[in-house]
């Protein structure tokens, strides 16, 4: 059975098909092994939407989120080292070949431009790749 990564947090608000959840960050995320692949390790408050059709959770109730470990490790993949590799390559490119600084460093930044209209472009499907599950806490 693969591994996940959970928090647990409080239902804010439901719809007929999406319920949002309300995550505080706990001090023990900065012990958590995971804490670098979680989308919620960082400090505050965070208002997760999370797709759900049974109807079987309700405004203030306590529950756990789901996500499993790959999934993390994917979105790290393409939130962070993706976008890292191409800058550096635009950077190290431009430098080559025009020997130029500024060019290189507008190269290596404007390299995302189009990479971050992509992930827009995409985010349909990435959101349901990246899906999360709910689990009532007892």
């Amino acid at each position: 059975m693969e591994k996940d990564i959970q928090h647990s947090g409080v239902i804010e608000r439901t719809e007929p098909s999406v319920v949002y959840v309300r995550i505080i960050q706990q001090p023990a995320c900065s012990g958590c092994h995971a804490k670098s692949l979680c989308p919620v390790s960082e400090h505050g408050e965070k208002i997760i939407e999370i797709e759900d059709r049974s109807g079987n959770f309700s405004v203030n109730e306590k529950v756990n989120i789901h996500v499993r470990l790959s999934q993390g490790m994917t979105a790290v993949l393409i939130a962070f080292v993706i976008p890292l590799a191409l800058t550096v390559t635009a950077l190290a490119t431009a430098q080559a070949i025009s020997g130029n600084e500024l060019i290189a460093a507008a190269a290596g930044l404007c390299i995302l431009i189009p990479y971050g209209a992509a992930i827009r472009l995409m985010r349909g499907k990435l959101k349901k790749k990246f899906a999360f599950t709910l689990s009532k806490i007892i």
